[in-house]
């Protein structure tokens, strides 16, 4: 008896076309495994800028508080542009964090620019005690020199105390716009409007010391 044998396989092989198919989907996937990698990296970047951000933040405001202390307003400006750097450089990040994550989750939505007023505490001169002058002494009419003399030495008594109240008031105003500023890095829509404040409630600071 003759044996004759099937020469075909029983499994298809695949041909040339589907080898190449085959490739190329693993290709494709080993190309979005690396993009997903690079895309967790720069948010891993975007973290530790953030971190290293809110560090020398809370070292600023350390550095301010010193500065309050001693009423050096002229080194004052130095630690707002300071602040101002920082936060032009995280805004930055936070956009490319904001493109990464619509890539990686899908994420269309944008950052919200809406800045609620709480937020931002506000200070003008005019929510500082008023000074007061020689039009707030009463005057009993005669009066000898020595009651002039004690009149104008309280008068001048008054005004010292509440210039030093404006003083302080505006300091403190300052300590916590730039505490919120840094606490806000993350949200660079609530950075800028503080730091808006900041630079005025500087201003204000300076114009109650001199």
């Amino acid at each position: 008896m003759t044996t004759t044998y099937d020469t075909a396989s029983s499994t298809e092989v695949p041909d040339g076309r589907e080898g190449e198919d085959l490739d190329e989907s693993l290709r494709n996937i080993e190309q979005a495994v690396r993009s997903a990698q690079r895309a967790f990296q720069e948010i891993g970047r975007c973290n530790q800028l953030l971190d290293a951000a809110q560090q020398s933040g809370d070292e600023t405001i350390r550095e301010l508080e010193a500065l309050l202390l001693h009423r050096e307003h002229a080194a004052v400006p130095a630690l707002l542009d300071r602040l101002d750097g920082i936060a032009a450089e995280v805004a930055r990040s936070e956009a490319d964090r904001t493109v990464v994550s619509r890539i990686l989750f899908g994420e269309d939505n944008e950052p919200d620019d809406d800045v609620e007023e709480w937020e931002v505490p506000r200070l003008t001169a005019d929510g500082l005690p008023r000074i007061p002058t020689v039009h707030d002494v009463e005057d009993p009419g005669d009066s000898t020199l020595e009651d002039m003399w004690e009149r104008d030495r309280e008068l001048a008594t008054r005004q010292y105390e509440v210039r030093r109240e404006r003083t302080r008031l505006a300091g403190d105003h300052l300590r916590t716009v730039i505490a919120r500023t840094v606490d806000s890095f993350g949200t660079p829509a609530s950075t800028t409007v503080l730091l808006v404040e900041a630079h005025r409630a500087y201003a204000l600071w300076t114009s109650c010391i001199r």
